[in-house]
């Protein structure tokens, strides 16, 4: 593919970058009490190797009413300046013609009470769901001083050597809050119509434009809050226009934090939020950057092709990748390592108080601790099982110049892989099987399938080391009747080896019981293609099809035993998957154990310890869990030839774990 605008340069404000690829800031957790550390210097060091235009560092809070959290960068304090300027020399050095921006933070009534050991201040005391607390109103004394914190945090920029700012003003921050007739409820001059909200936004950018003068000032923003009573993306289109008078250019993102459209999770469409970028980009002369869900380099050309937006924003994308922009610069397209937007190492990390790491790439947050070691003793590797654990080792120890044997009893490499993106809004775990064939045949790795692998076998092939990655068999819960015909286990259906019913009872809400009940309540439901044609050609009624498109077709109850659903999910995806259940119509039922399948029905304890049961039910599934599938790796043991188990295979793991695991074992051996 040919790309006609990516790798073009584009001016901002007195600043040139090379390419419209830019890296969005993202709180990577990687900051020790405010100060930037060797990890996040590591981090954005590869970055800059990898060809993007821009890095975009931060959120760095501007006071201490502004902290996050320690892991978040500082600048309120000449202090931080040292390793400020470590960084941005660092990363300039990595390549001469990268450019550094520092994201100026300010939390406002998202800032947590705890952390700062004072109540938070915002434009009025309204509530906030996101900090769980009520902020102070700020007087006219706490905006100047506020105001003054943002132009005393861009000097520091400046002087640390960044070559942009960037204020945060995007999810819900203090910016927004100001802007927002949900959040500012002041009488005075600073509150009121739309005219006296910008009041404190301007009047702050203003100010720092005058003292920064040369350096490119840059703001982020929210194209829809996405939330009642807040702006929409009309209203956005009006403040964008009023502020651009001071910014050098707009970086355009989604909603809130607390918004409950989804933003980045796996089933929000690719690209689908580039109308807020170009909403805002048709009423500014400033270049205008769209953010989110912006995964590959051939989606990236086709919105700058559609004058959509001037640039790029690719955060979690260069987390999985950072040399994105270097291949698809050289045409190396199907060597990109698809970001799956899975969010299981980077926001629910983030969310959880760890640093990010990330599902697709191992080394990421890593990097100077998992460079490719260089190999001393070439050796014959043979690999059981070629799921995501077993994919990876066989990449990376061929990488390293091993000659690596992939053995699969299936039909076809993936191994669960396979069954994950089945699941509605799952879909782009296929990516990873198809970046994993291409690397097959780019290191030579020898895949036989179909291959069910014996001791005789192993001793036939003779290999000098063995890696074990047979996965895991489910556990059968010990319920009278769980041997009826009526009942299968919850992968069956998604492999198409169990059928379905009109009323289908689920034992297990963790993860693949949720996404079972999902894709069971929707199965037949009209697809988006036919949705499209039958509206178009008015053969169905817009409203009929949108009932036929979204609402549940099958009755699904959900059985738990713990007293919540999806445990183990993350945060930034639990609460999508459980919402999609309820208007889906599925049951579900928690602190319940079941007692009894029966041939049409399902006996369980409820909470209050009552016998309850469910009845006219054709389908049972079980999703409690499974066990290592390790019997080989014994008889292996016993044969005295080196061997390892990784993925389900040593304990069940998360996709995330087992990708860990394979880099590790395969950058060892």
């Amino acid at each position: 593919m040919k790309f006609f605008k990516l790798f073009e340069p584009l001016k901002i404000g007195n600043m040139t970058i090379s390419n419209r690829i830019v890296m969005p800031a993202i709180n990577l957790n990687m900051a020790s009490d405010g100060y930037v550390s060797q990890q996040l210097i590591d981090f954005y060091v590869e970055r800059a190797k990898g060809g993007a235009g821009m890095l975009i560092i931060g959120g760095c809070y501007v006071d201490l009413y502004a902290k996050g959290i320690p892991m978040m960068i500082s600048i309120d304090s000449d202090d931080y300046l040292p390793v400020l300027t470590e960084l941005t020399q660092a990363v300039h050095n990595a390549r001469d013609d990268v450019k550094v921006c520092a994201q100026l933070y300010h939390g406002g009534a998202y800032t947590m009470p705890f952390v700062i050991g004072k109540t938070q201040i915002a434009p009025s005391a309204v509530y906030s769901k996101f900090s769980k607390s009520t902020p102070r109103e700020m007087t006219l004394e706490d905006i100047k001083t506020e105001q003054q914190a943002f132009v005393d945090a861009g000097l520091r920029a400046k002087k640390a050597g960044f070559d942009a700012v960037e204020i945060c003003a995007n999810a819900g921050y203090l910016m927004t809050q100001f802007l927002s007739p949900k959040t500012n409820k002041r009488t005075d001059k600073y509150g009121g119509d739309l005219e006296d909200r910008l009041r404190f936004p301007l009047e702050t950018l203003e100010l720092m434009k005058s003292k920064l003068e040369d350096i490119p000032l840059g703001y982020r923003i929210s194209g829809d809050d996405f939330v009642p009573q807040s702006n929409t993306y009309k209203e956005k289109a009006v403040i964008a226009e009023r502020l651009s008078v001071y910014l050098d250019y707009l970086n355009v993102t989604g909603g809130w934090h607390e918004t409950k459209t989804p933003q980045t999770t796996m089933d929000v469409p690719e690209g689908c939020y580039s109308y807020l970028a170009e909403n805002i980009k048709n009423s500014v002369s400033i270049p205008v950057f769209s953010s989110n869900r912006i995964n590959t380099p051939e989606l990236a050309e086709q919105i700058l092709m559609a004058r959509k937006a001037d640039a790029i924003c690719m955060g979690r994308t260069l987390i999985a990748d950072p040399y994105l922009p270097e291949k698809a610069k050289k045409g190396e397209l199907r060597d990109i390592m698809h970001c799956i937007g899975c969010n299981q190492g980077c926001f629910d990390a983030i969310f959880g108080m760890q640093s990010v790491i990330c599902l697709r790439n191992a080394r990421a947050g890593k990097e100077a601790k998992t460079e490719l070691k260089p190999l001393e003793t070439k050796k014959k590797v043979m690999i059981i099982g070629a799921g995501p654990a077993g994919l990876e080792a066989a990449r990376v120890a061929a990488m390293r110049g091993h000659e690596v044997h992939l053995y699969e009893k299936d039909d076809k490499i993936g191994g669960l892989l396979n069954i994950i993106w089945i699941p509605p809004g799952r879909n782009e775990f296929k990516r990873m099987i198809e970046n994993y064939t291409y690397w097959i045949q780019k290191y030579n790795i020898h895949v036989h399938l179909q291959q069910e692998i014996t001791s005789d076998r192993i001793k036939e092939i003779n290999p000098d080391i063995v890696l074990v990655a047979t996965g895991s068999t489910p556990i059968k819960p010990p319920i009278t009747g769980i041997e009826r015909e009526n009942v299968f286990w919850a992968n069956n259906v998604f492999s198409g080896d169990a059928p379905l019913g009109k009323n289908n009872v689920i034992i297990g809400g963790g993860a693949t019981g949720i996404e079972l009940a999902i894709y069971i309540a929707k199965y037949g439901s009209l697809d988006v293609n036919s949705f499209n044609f039958l509206t178009r050609y008015k053969a169905l009624e817009t409203e009929v099809a949108l009932k036929m498109m979204h609402e549940g077709r099958n009755k699904v109850t959900v059985l738990e035993q713990l007293p919540k659903l999806g445990t183990a999910l993350g945060k930034t995806t639990k609460w999508v998957l459980l919402d999609k259940c309820d208007y889906l119509g599925v049951k579900k039922l928690t602190s319940v154990k079941v007692t009894e399948i029966g041939k049409d029905y399902v006996s369980y304890i409820d909470a209050s310890d009552t016998e309850q049961q469910i009845n006219d039910v054709d389908y049972v599934y079980y999703a409690t869990g499974v066990k290592p599938n390790d019997s080989l790796f014994k008889e292996i043991k016993a044969l005295k030839i080196p061997v390892e188990k990784l993925g389900d295979a040593k304990k069940p793991q998360t996709v995330l774990e087992a990708i860990a695991r394979g880099y590790s074992l395969g950058n060892r051996i």
